[in-house]
């Protein structure tokens, strides 16, 4: 079992491991009364680069869950920090 878990350790990394790194939640641009929730995921690796995640939600609420499910499946070892852009003009 040892050798395994050194074998997984050398391929996290080799490779990296997908984590979500911050959260966005903003505004609908196209569809008013709707909500954009975005998550950037980094693997770790400097000069990778970030891959983005994103839906459609009706509200906020809908969209900070929507961000907590994208943590689950995208674990990382500390807080992620969301940003809420809901100041209206």
């Amino acid at each position: 079992m040892k050798a395994l878990d050194r074998l997984i350790i050398k391929a996290k990394k080799k490779c990296g491991v997908d984590r979500l790194e911050v959260g966005f939640i903003s505004p609908s641009e196209t569809e008013p009364g709707k909500w954009v929730a975005m998550g950037q995921i980094w693997n770790g690796i400097p000069g990778s680069g970030v891959t983005s995640a994103s839906c459609l939600c009706d509200s906020i609420e809908e969209a900070e869950k929507a961000l907590q499910e994208l943590g689950e499946k995208y674990p990382n070892n500390k807080d992620v920090v969301i940003f809420i852009e809901d100041i209206t003009e």
